[in-house]
Order: structure tokens, then sequence, then C-alpha cells
């Protein structure tokens, strides 16, 4: 039994602190992960953040283009604006352009061409240069609705 007892502390004695070292790289490597979680973490809740401002953008734009009407937009009788909590973002005229187009049915016998003054082509867009912008929606601050 003396020889039993003799060869079991031999090997207790080696890895005197081996336990200690292998719980210091564990910690250290769970605060690596909890670092790196929490980073993600952020870089998520600002995204959201930015995706549900231009969420909220693009709503009021595309209200503003049914209730205020495209004619009277692109005429510039009407001014645009988008309203976020305490920011209001005023809408810059949209660029329209006009032009014909033909529409054929099956067999090309008949064909329609729209009236002069229908809006064919239209870009919506909040302002270029104007930082609160930049701050809601991130990037440039210019969202455009396009067509």
């Amino acid at each position: 039994m003396n020889r039993l007892r003799s060869t079991d502390r031999r090997p207790l004695v080696r890895q005197r602190g081996d336990a200690l070292i292998e719980s210091l790289v564990g910690t250290v490597i769970a605060a690596i992960m909890g670092l790196g979680l929490a980073f993600t973490c952020s870089r998520v809740v600002v995204s959201q953040r930015y995706v549900t401002t231009q969420s909220a953008v693009l709503d009021q734009m595309a209200n503003a283009l049914s209730s205020a009407g495209v004619s009277n937009l692109c005429a510039g009788t009407t001014q645009a604006t988008v309203t976020l909590s305490t920011y209001t973002l005023s809408l810059a005229t949209p660029t329209c352009a006009e032009a014909a187009i033909t529409v054929s049915t099956s067999g090309g016998t008949q064909s329609v061409v729209l009236p002069a003054g229908v809006v064919t082509t239209m870009t919506f867009s909040t302002p270029s240069s104007n930082t609160t912008a930049q701050n809601l929606l991130g990037g440039n601050g210019v969202m455009t609705i396009w067509q």
C-alpha cells in the first residue's frame, strides 16, 4: 500500500498550478467571447435603429405621394415633409420627366398614346446635404423613391 501512495503523490506534485492556469486561460477566452458578443449586439442595435427610421421615412414619402398627388409634387405646388419625433425634414421637389408611351395589344392593331403631362419617371428624395438626415438615416442621409 505504501507503494501505491508514493506513486499517487508524484503526479500530483507535477500538476500543481496546472488547474489554475487552465482556469485562467478559460476565463480569458470567455471574456474575449463576451466582448465580441457585446460588440456584435451593439452593431445590431444601431442597424435596427437605422432600419426603423428608414422605414418610417419611406412610409411618409409614399404617403406624401398618395395624398398630395404626383402632379402637385412635380409642379412644386406642394412641399412634402417628413416628421420623426422632434425632427422635420423638408423634402426637395421631385425630379419628374414626361414621355410619350405607346401601348400595343397583341397583334399590334390597337395602340394608345398617353396624353401629355403624365409623369413617367420621378425621383423623390430626402435632402442631400442635411446633417439631421445623416444622423437619422445613416450613411449620406439620402433616401430615394425612383420609378
